[in-house]
């Protein structure tokens, strides 16, 4: 269990991370700027930010965020990132399955917009989230 303190350090460096995640896109200093003056200071303002960056990608982008983000929401256990990548890899009424289909991680990172973590020792795959007592 967490103390309060390490929660509330949790919910600064978590608030942080996306919003530098929010701050990957500009191409300008003025750009940079602008976008930091904007930066919600809210933990859930900054989750409906990030949800709303998802939303403003391609129509693929979209999609293979939406089931990342629901095979982790929904999965029993700890997921390995090749476990992902195969999962998400596997259209409806797809008869046969090639290496060709496995999806880039990379590419499931960068839809989820920082929402997914991926820790490169245990190669696991999870859910950004807020800690509780």
């Amino acid at each position: 269990m967490l103390s309060s303190v390490q929660i509330l350090i949790f919910r600064r460096f978590l608030a942080a991370a996306l919003q530098i995640e929010s701050l990957k896109g500009c191409t300008s200093i003025n750009n940079l700027r602008n976008a930091i003056k904007s930066l919600p200071s809210d933990l859930d303002d900054i989750y409906r930010s990030t949800l709303t960056r998802i939303k403003t990608q391609t129509e693929e982008d979209i999609s293979l965020a939406g089931r990342a983000i629901t095979l982790l929401t929904h999965a029993y256990r700890s997921l390995k990132i090749t476990e992902l990548q195969h999962a998400l890899g596997v259209y409806n009424a797809m008869e046969t399955f090639k290496d060709d289909d496995v999806v880039d991680e990379g590419a499931i990172v960068s839809a989820c917009c920082g929402l997914i973590v991926v820790d490169k020792e245990s190669e696991t795959v999870r859910l950004v989230r807020e800690y509780s007592c």
